[in-house]
């Protein structure tokens, strides 16, 4: 362990299956951090591949990795629910394991949670493909809580996941819901702000997304929005016919195609999106 590296008070939890093949890359980011986190609780929901001996391997260098190894596959809000029992410190980073930490993200998400009232705090995203280290695309998420919450209301994303920082006592507060995977993030997300806590993000970039063939970034299921919409209605009571549910799938169905397609067609993609929904396409490429 390098004795010069700083401990903050920042517990990372990630939720891991079948995901070996990056797992070098996600702990060497985290060993490359300018801070160090006390723990990192690492849950494998069974993985039938090598990832139980890439992170015991990674122990060595990293020793406040905690394992939490499930007997039997339960599903990624109930691997994320499991972890939570494990947190000893009074802030959670949330990154996925085949995701990228840069270097200073603990550091400005602590420092800046440290000192101003906000119990959710994100930052953007670099998206890239699998295999290649150029990015393909930045969020641009809003950066005050207001924005924020308008996102939720309209039944969107104001935060990523993988790249928010938790106070403990939101997770404390709420559990994820495996019954809405694979729209938890939108559900957690807005039960939290529906019971008052304060969201945020920072404008930088500071967790890079691997977008691969199994990775949810790259799938977007009819299901996530179908579900989506359900939830805003339970949770802000905001009804949306079928019809605008099937354009919202429409619309951001063929964006990420236009992201990760190549060549000319993945202008056909941005062009379809554009059609079905102009000032929601519009405001991703203008801030």
């Amino acid at each position: 362990m390098q004795s010069n590296k700083r401990f903050v008070p920042v517990d990372i939890l990630t939720a891991n299956y079948n995901n070996n093949d990056y797992l070098d890359d996600f702990f060497d980011s985290i060993y490359q951090s300018s801070v160090w986190p006390t723990r990192i609780v690492f849950v494998d929901d069974k993985s039938t591949d090598k990832s139980l001996e890439t992170v015991r391997r990674w122990l060595s260098r990293l020793p406040q990795i905690f394992i939490v190894e499930l007997s039997c596959n339960v599903g990624f809000a109930h691997a994320l629910n499991e972890g939570c029992k494990y947190i000893i410190s009074e802030y959670i980073a949330r990154i996925d394991p085949d995701d990228i930490m840069e270097q200073d993200r603990l550091e400005a998400q602590y420092a800046y949670m440290s000192e101003h009232h906000v119990d959710v705090l994100g930052s953007n995203v670099a998206y890239f493909l699998n295999g290649q280290q150029d990015s393909i695309k930045q969020s641009k998420f809003p950066i005050e809580h207001n924005d924020i919450l308008a996102r939720y209301h309209e039944g969107n994303h104001g935060v990523c996941h993988g790249a928010v920082m938790f106070r403990k006592v939101c997770l404390d507060t709420e559990q994820y819901r495996q019954e809405y995977v694979p729209a938890e993030e939108y559900d957690i997300f807005s039960r939290l702000l529906n019971k008052g806590f304060k969201f945020g993000n920072l404008g930088k970039v500071l967790t890079r997304v691997r977008i691969h063939a199994g990775s949810v970034s790259n799938n977007l299921p009819y299901t996530t929005i179908e579900k989506t919409f359900r939830l805003r209605y339970l949770i802000w009571g905001r009804e949306t016919s079928r019809l605008i549910v099937f354009k919202e799938y429409l619309v951001r169905n063929n964006y990420r195609k236009y992201l990760f397609e190549k060549g000319i067609k993945r202008y056909v993609f941005l062009l379809i999106a554009s059609l079905l929904k102009p000032k929601a396409v519009i405001r991703r490429f203008v801030k």
